[in-house]
């Protein structure tokens, strides 16, 4: 009685396992069917970067230099920093590098500081809004590539969102192969199959039809998924642009990497409860729309699949156990593709040592923030100097 049990219980973690997998398997392949063309308009777009930026001091005038050397012309782009509550000398400074700076007090968030900028720029003649964050620097030739899509008839974009500080710890190289994968290689393979990308909270560029369609009213601690689903909602895809890319700052652990998978996590916990239930409604109606925003809710992260995956491999019968290594290896493979192709072959070796505590601990961090916390507030990720800056009084 008891080994039927076991094996009834294996057989159906077995089973939930496996869906995820062969959906990431899926990506993989069609992130290899050749993108679509792009072309060049007439005239090249009037694109406004915005940047959120609440006491940015430490890297915004690094920021505002490296998105001045755009290769687009630049007198049909503008830089604009949101200065969001600063209490430092956040806008002095973005100011001195040649932003132009909106500061607004009262109500602070980042899902609220753009929509009140979006709202105020829709009144002047800007054709498309990029977004990204205050730690963060963009390939030279973005606007270019954006600006092609655009004319191609995409009406939101993701540039490839990657990690500026991989060679900092191995925290950070990890963060590196999770980005290659979550934010290229299933990106990719999604918009080759016809899907929405997703919104990656950085580095994503809106049309002005989108943002008077939809305006940015996502004010959760993940208001970037929350804002995916009513884009979807609205009938707008976000096409993925992996040529070019978006390269942000990752804590290098401690206090700083907690507090942001953390919020990551729940965050994702609570947009799958928000919006499941009425996304599989539609979805089964034949909304494809829908069911583009379940998939991207519901697909679980890597360390859980795994999970899954232990105890049919430790009390599965032979078939289980097999089974079992062949979704492991599965899952190596799509890491692998994604290391090729966005990240560093050479870091797996000593990534497969550091991954299985990695698991352990950002289970035992989320569980234990669902214990003491009900609800989770937003707390901004600690920011560090640049490494060629780290010993500059």
């Amino acid at each position: 009685m008891v080994e039927t049990i076991i094996s009834i219980f294996t057989w159906v973690l077995l089973i939930i396992a496996a869906l995820p997998i062969f959906y990431l398997l899926l990506l993989t392949l069609a992130s290899f069917l050749p993108r679509r063309p792009t072309q060049e308009g007439p005239k090249p777009r009037r694109i406004a970067v915005l940047v959120p930026a609440h006491n940015e001091s430490l890297l915004i005038t690094e920021t505002v230099a490296d998105l001045m050397r755009q290769s687009y012309p630049r007198d049909r782009y503008g830089l604009l920093v949101i200065a969001d509550n600063c209490t430092d000398d956040t806008c002095a400074k973005a100011s001195a590098g040649g932003a132009r700076v909106l500061e607004r007090s009262g109500n602070p968030g980042n899902g609220q500081a753009l929509n009140d900028a979006l709202s105020m720029l829709r009144k002047e003649e800007w054709d498309a809004f990029l977004i990204m964050d205050a730690d963060s620097h963009l390939h030279p030739d973005t606007l270019r590539q954006v600006d092609r899509m655009l004319e191609s008839g995409a009406q939101a974009v993701q540039i490839r969102y990657g990690v500026a500080n991989p060679e900092e710890s191995v925290r950070t190289r990890a963060m590196e192969l999770t980005t290659a994968s979550f934010n290229g290689l299933r990106p990719q393979g999604r918009t080759a199959l016809g899907m929405s990308s997703g919104i990656y909270g950085n580095g994503f560029c809106l049309s002005r039809e989108v943002v008077a369609r939809v305006p940015y009213l996502a004010h959760s601690i993940v208001e970037d998924i929350e804002y995916h689903m009513h884009l979807l909602k609205a009938g707008y895809r976000v096409a993925f642009a992996d040529q070019v890319w978006v390269k942000a700052q990752m804590p290098m652990g401690g206090r700083g990497s907690e507090v942001q998978r953390v919020r990551w996590e729940r965050g994702r916990l609570k947009m799958i409860g928000r919006y499941a239930p009425e996304l599989l409604l539609r979805a089964v109606k034949g909304d494809s729309y829908a069911l583009d925003g379940l998939l991207d809710v519901i697909m679980p992260p890597v360390s859980v699949i795994v999970l899954l995956l232990l105890p049919p491999l430790i009390l599965g019968d032979p078939l289980q156990r097999v089974l079992s290594l062949a979704l492991v290896l599965a899952l190596f493979l799509h890491y692998l593709i994604a290391a090729w192709r966005y990240g560093s072959l050479g870091s797996l070796p000593r990534l497969a040592v550091y991954v299985p505590w990695y698991i352990l601990w950002k289970t035992v961090i989320v569980l234990a923030s669902l214990i003491r916390e009900r609800e989770l507030r937003w707390i901004r990720t600690d920011r560090h100097p640049p490494p060629d800056k780290k010993n500059v009084p």
